[in-house]
Order: structure tokens, then sequence, then C-alpha cells
């Protein structure tokens, strides 16, 4: 009998994922423990010696790619000592570009040992997600906690929770079973329920090319037949049929669904929307007069720019103090700030080359390779509103990996002729293994 070890190969993705504060909450009631910060100094040690041990198993576009942020690191350590003399004044400024090493890590491990079990993976997540709703934010789950927009969940755990429920739509659509369907409702009610507009804008897009994918037969696998669409529809009417119809016909509900749409709709007028755009307006001067590179260091240094009116309403106070950063609440906005229109090229144009290129290719896409590449296109669109958490990191690493064109090693002339095999990318085979039978299935 032979025990599997392959379970393992989850550990290094799950170990990003599981510091969104979803999971934390099971081990550490305080949201600022060092012990998170040890962690995350332990997961970054990691990924920097994943990505050098397995440097070369990276793509020649990644090694580049890699090679050009140890520079941009080594220019700003030359840049902190020839002004401050110290070779890392503020720690704050250089991790912006150090956690970019947990894309490289997990790109390299799975390009050398291939995918982790998918199936372990994202059941894992799910049913995290779920004990900590059902656990520490039960009252989240009610009718009154919708409409007083009591979430429970942070963005960044409903954004989380948005990858797990394209995975179940793709495994349904692909090998059945009412389980997964009932999962995917399940997360994409969830998601809707925990009221984050950003990510519903999130949801909206990855269904909406995830869909288009399914159209144009572009998932392996994927059977839009009458036998799969149909309990798609009737699910959702059996729901609606059994009492959610009266919860929807609530005139307290409808009211708070066309806020929250309005909120989208009107970003720059009324929710949340507003108060970014009164952050980027507060910024706006310093990303003019630093578009190329921005401020970098100096921009710790600078006062907070954004205030906001007291709570007496007797006039304006600081959002936050000095000296702890900006706290952009918008991925764009917090690169440009720091490192200008190169840094943001820097972080973002290599992984959209290669996802677009994956997706223009001719080969099919599995059904977990297509949900890793659409749920991280659409987190470019999550980050119009939010930074990036730390375990998209190490998702964009897995994308990447599985967006990848299987390595090439010569091997033997087989004695018998085998017949053409199109390589099968649910597995992205990896330069160990790219003439071996798949090792993972979804």
């Amino acid at each position: 009998m032979k025990l599997s070890l392959r379970f393992l190969y989850v550990l290094p993705v799950l170990g990003g994922l599981i510091t969104d504060r979803a999971f934390t909450e099971f081990a550490l009631a305080d949201e600022g423990s060092p012990v998170l910060a040890k962690f995350g100094l332990l997961l970054l040690a990691t990924s920097c010696g994943f990505s050098v041990l397995y440097f070369r198993y990276m793509q020649p576009l990644m090694r580049r790619w890699f090679l050009v942020v140890v520079a941009a690191l080594g220019g700003l350590a030359l840049e902190s000592y020839a002004g401050w003399g110290t070779w890392m004044v503020y720690p704050h400024v250089f991790a912006k570009l150090l956690i970019l090493s947990h894309v490289f890590g997990l790109y390299a491990f799975y390009r050398r040992f291939g995918p982790p079990p998918f199936g372990l993976l994202m059941g894992t997540v799910m049913l995290g997600l779920l004990a900590d709703l059902a656990v520490y934010h039960p009252d989240a789950l009610s009718l009154s906690a919708f409409l007083d927009n009591e979430r429970g969940f942070a963005s960044t755990s409903a954004m989380m929770l948005l990858l797990p429920t394209l995975y179940y739509l793709n495994q349904y659509l692909t090998r059945g079973g009412m389980m997964r369907l009932i999962l995917f409702f399940m997360g994409a009610a969830l998601v809707i329920f925990l009221q984050h507009r950003s990510v519903w804008v999130a949801m909206g897009a990855a269904l909406a090319l995830n869909t288009g994918l399914l159209l144009l037969g572009r998932v392996e696998g994927a059977r839009l037949s009458s036998a799969r669409l149909l309990p798609m529809v009737l699910l959702p009417l059996f729901v609606l049929v059994s009492g959610g119809l009266v919860a929807l016909s609530d005139p307290k509900v409808v009211k708070k669904l066309e806020t929250s749409i309005g909120d989208i709709m009107h970003p720059d007028k009324q929710g949340t929307g507003s108060w970014r755009l009164k952050q980027f307006e507060a910024y706006k001067p310093f990303l003019e007069e630093y578009p190329i590179a921005g401020m970098r260091l100096k921009g710790f240094e600078l006062p907070v720019q954004f205030y906001t009116l007291a709570e007496d309403g007797g006039g304006q106070v600081q959002v936050w103090a000095d000296g702890t950063g900006h706290h952009f609440h918008s991925f764009y906005v917090d690169r440009l700030f720091y490192f200008g229109i190169l840094g943001l090229l820097l972080t973002v144009a290599v992984p959209l080359l290669l996802l677009g290129r994956r997706l223009l290719s001719r080969a099919p896409l599995p059904p977990t390779s297509a949900v890793l590449i659409v749920y991280s296109i659409s987190s470019l669109v999550y980050s119009i509103s939010y930074d990036w958490p730390l375990y998209f990191f190490g998702l964009l690493g897995l994308s990447l990996a599985a967006a990848a064109e299987p390595g090439r090693m010569p091997v033997p002339a087989p004695t018998v002729p085998q017949p053409a095999r199109l390589p099968r990318f649910d597995s992205f085979a990896t330069v160990r293994h790219a003439h071996a039978p798949d090792l993972a299935r979804p």
C-alpha cells in the first residue's frame, strides 16, 4: 500500500490564505497580534527560499520579472542608505515590493512539484469561511444585520469566498453533482448578503468572463446541456417559492438593495465610493508631481493628507496618524503614490501578459485553471477599491503556474508510438512532470 503525501502541497498556498482575519480569528483574538507579524515573516522567508531554490523552473519572462524586482529592491536600499544612512529606513515601503516574493515563490514551487489537490484546498477555504461566520458572527446572518449593514466579514474574506464559489460552478458544469451546485449558489448568495459592493462588482466581472469562456467552449469538459442548466434554474426558483420571495418583497430589503446598487452606479456621489474619491483628490497633487517613480521613501515621511469632519462636526481631523502609512483604499492609488507608473507596471504588467496569453491560446482551459485565471483577473477589478491582501499574492503565483506552458525536457523516444495528446493545464505540467501522467484531479 502506497501512502500519498501530495495533500501537503496545499500548505504553501494555504499558508497565505489563513492570514486572512476569517481564519486568524480562530486562534487570535487580537487582530494586531505580534504572532501574525512573525508568521508573515516566516511566509516571506519561505517564499524567498522557494524563489531562489526553484528559480530554474521559472519561465524566461518570470525570471526576468523576478530579477527586475530584485534590482528595484536594491535600488530602493541604495536610496535609503544615501538619504538616511541605513539600508531599510522604512520597512513599510520595502514591504510593497518584498510581498511580490509570494508570487514568485508559489509560482516556482508549483512549477516544480505540480499543483495542489484543488478539491482539498477549495473545501478547506469554503468550510473555514462558513465556520467563522457561524461561530463568531452568527448575528451577521440575520435579516436585521443585512438591513443595518452589519457584515461580519471583511471585504478580503468576502473576496476569498468568491474563489471556491467559482470553483464549484465549473466543477458542476464539468462533473455534475447537486452538492456542487448548492455550494456555488450558497457562496454567491453569501457574497451578495454580506454587502461588500466591491466584491459584487468583482463577482459580476468573474461570472461574465467565466460565462464567456464556457459559451466559447474554452473550458475543457464543460457541458451546457439541459441536464446541467435546468437545475441551475430550478434550484433558485425552489428557494424563492419556499420563502425567499417573501424576504425579497420586503420594502426595507428592496430599498436596501436599491441603495447598494445606487452606490455602485454613482460611486462619486454616495457611499464609500465618494469617501475614496475624496482620499484620491487629497493625494492627487503628489501623484501628479511624482508620476513616473512615485515618492517612494519620502512618501512615508509625508504627513497624512486626508482629513474628515470630527464627530461633533466642529472641524477636520486626520483619518490616520502620521508615520503609519497612508492606508489607501485602492491598490492602484497606493502603487502610484509610492512607486509611480513604473511601480504599477512592475506589479501588474507581467501577470496581465501571461494570463491574457493563456486566455487567447488555442489550448482548452481545464476547469480549475479557468477558475484561477478568472479569479485573478476579477481581483484587478476589486483592486480599484482595496489594496491587495497578502493571500492574493500567493493565489496569483498559483494562477500564473496554472497559466504557464508545460516545461520541456528531453526524454528517450518511446519504443511504441503514442497517440498525440494535448497537455492538461488542470495539473499544469511542470518541468519535472511535463511528460508524466496527470497527478492531480479537480
